[in-house]
C-alpha cells in the first residue's frame, strides 16, 4: 500500500499566518525604536502605533479561518494608534516648547476653592475664587474668609489696618486679616472690579467710574471717604501701583496710562495688544497680553513708557509678574517660565512645571513667588534659588 504523507504542523496555513503576523509586528516594534531614538521624547505615536496594530490585528488573525490573512486589520488598528499618539506628542511638544524644565524647591498649599487670582503682601498672599477667599500664610497656614460671597472681582490686603477686602460689583466687603472670626462687612455700596492700594488709599475701577477711598479706623469701625472720582468709560482690567517712585497704572485694555497717587492722570500709552494683568518692578513693567505673550517695558519715565521687550513663546500669557531682571510668567498648562530680561532680549532660564495650570504669579522676594494652580486648586510658595535645570 501506498503510504499518504502527513503534512509538517510547521507548515500549515494557521502556523504560517502567525509566523508572518509575528513578524510584521516585530517589523513595527523595530522601526519604533529607530524613531525613539531620534526623538526620545516625543514618541507616543509609534508606541501607540504599535499597540494599536497589535491590539487589533492579533485578535482579527486569529479569529479568521486559516487560510485567510487580514492585513488590513494591523494597518486600521496602527493608524488609529499613531493618530492619537501624534495628538499627544503635540500636546507634549506644545509644553515643553517654552524651555527646559526647571528645578526648585516649593511648598503646596491645597485650596477648597477653585482660584482666580492671587494678591501678594508680606508674610502671604489672599486668593480669590468661586467659593469665597482665602488667606494664605508664607508658612502655609490656611484661612477662609468670604465663603458664600459670590462674583468677587479682586481682593486687597491691607496690612497695617488689618483688613482684608473683596469686590463685587454690588459692593466692597471687608473682612478682618488676622482674627478668630470670618464675619464681613459692607465698606461701600457703591461696589466695583479691579482694585489697588495707592499709597495707604484704596483705588476702585467700577463700571463707568474709578475712586480713590480713604479708610479711617474709628474706635468702634471704619469710615470710608471718597478722596477723588471721576468717570471712566474704558473698562479696567488691571491696576498696579509701584510704591518705588510712587506711580499708579491702570491698564485698559489696549492702553496702560500712569497717575500719581491722586489720581491725576501722568502718561498713557498704546500697546500692541489688550493687556489682561500689569505689574511693576523697579522701572520696568510687565504686561500679561494672552496670545500674544508678555510685554516688558521701561517706566523711568511714567509719562512716556516705551515697550522695550516682547516674550512670545508661550500659547497665553494668564499673568506676569517681575522679580529684579526676571520676569514669571503663568503660562496654564505650560507651566510657568522665568526669563531673563537683563539684556536686550528676553532669554529663558527655565520653566516650572510642577503645575496643572498655573492661573496667577506674583513674586515674593528675590528668587520666590506664589503660584496660583487652578486645576489643581492649589497655591506653589516657590523658592527659584536653584537654577539648574534638566532636560
Amino acid at each position: 500500500m501506498k503510504s499518504s504523507a502527513v503534512p509538517s504542523p510547521f507548515l500549515t496555513t494557521a502556523t504560517l499566518r502567525r509566523s508572518l503576523t509575528s513578524a510584521l509586528a516585530l517589523t513595527v516594534i523595530l522601526s519604533a525604536s529607530g524613531a525613539a531614538q531620534e526623538s526620545p521624547k516625543s514618541y507616543k505615536k509609534w508606541y501607540l502605533g504599535v499597540g494599536g496594530a497589535l491590539l487589533v490585528g492579533l485578535p482579527v488573525n486569529l479569529l479568521v479561518p486559516d487560510e485567510n490573512f487580514d492585513a488590513l486589520s494591523f494597518v486600521v488598528g496602527g493608524t488609529i494608534g499613531f493618530l492619537i499618539g501624534s495628538e499627544m506628542d503635540r500636546v507634549y511638544d506644545r509644553r515643553m516648547a517654552a524651555g527646559p524644565t526647571l528645578d526648585y524647591s516649593f511648598r503646596n498649599v491645597p485650596l477648597d476653592l477653585v482660584p482666580d487670582r492671587i494678591a501678594g503682601f508680606p508674610g502671604g498672599a489672599a486668593v480669590i475664587g468661586v467659593g469665597g477667599a482665602r488667606i494664605v500664610g508664607s508658612g502655609g497656614l490656611l484661612e477662609t474668609r468670604g465663603t458664600g460671597v459670590r462674583g468677587i472681582e479682586d481682593a486687597e490686603v491691607m496690612p497695617d489696618l488689618n483688613l482684608l477686602v473683596l469686590s463685587t460689583f454690588s459692593n466692597l466687603i471687608s473682612f478682618p486679616l488676622q482674627a478668630d472670626t470670618t464675619q464681613g462687612r459692607v465698606l461701600d455700596q457703591r461696589g466695583g472690579g479691579q482694585m489697588e492700594l495707592f499709597d495707604d488709599r484704596l483705588a476702585v475701577a467700577g463700571f463707568d467710574s474709578l475712586r480713590l477711598l480713604g479708610l479711617n479706623h474709628g474706635p468702634d469701625e471704619f469710615s470710608v471717604q471718597t478722596l477723588a472720582a471721576f468717570e471712566n468709560l474704558d473698562f479696567v482690567t488691571d491696576l498696579e501701583f509701584n510704591r518705588s517712585d510712587r506711580i499708579g497704572w491702570i491698564l485698559m485694555g489696549d492702553r496702560l496710562a500712569s497717575y500719581t497717587p491722586d489720581l491725576e492722570r501722568v502718561g498713557e500709552i498704546t500697546l500692541p495688544a489688550a493687556g489682561l494683568t500689569v505689574r511693576a518692578a523697579g522701572t520696568r513693567l510687565a504686561v500679561a497680553a494672552g496670545t500674544e505673550g508678555v510685554y516688558v517695558l521701561d517706566a523711568t519715565d511714567p509719562a512716556v513708557p516705551r515697550v522695550v521687550q516682547h516674550y512670545t513663546r508661550v500659547r497665553y500669557a494668564y499673568a506676569a509678574d517681575l522679580d529684579g531682571d526676571r520676569l514669571y510668567i503663568a503660562a496654564g498648562s505650560e507651566g510657568v517660565p522665568v526669563v531673563d530680561v537683563s539684556g536686550e532680549i528676553p532669554k529663558v532660564i527655565g520653566v516650572a512645571r510642577e503645575t496643572s495650570f498655573a492661573i496667577d504669579v506674583v513674586t515674593a522676594g528675590p528668587g520666590r513667588a506664589w503660584i496660583l494652580d487652578r486645576d489643581g486648586q492649589s497655591v506653589q510658595i516657590a523658592d527659584f534659588g536653584i537654577t539648574g535645570s534638566r532636560d
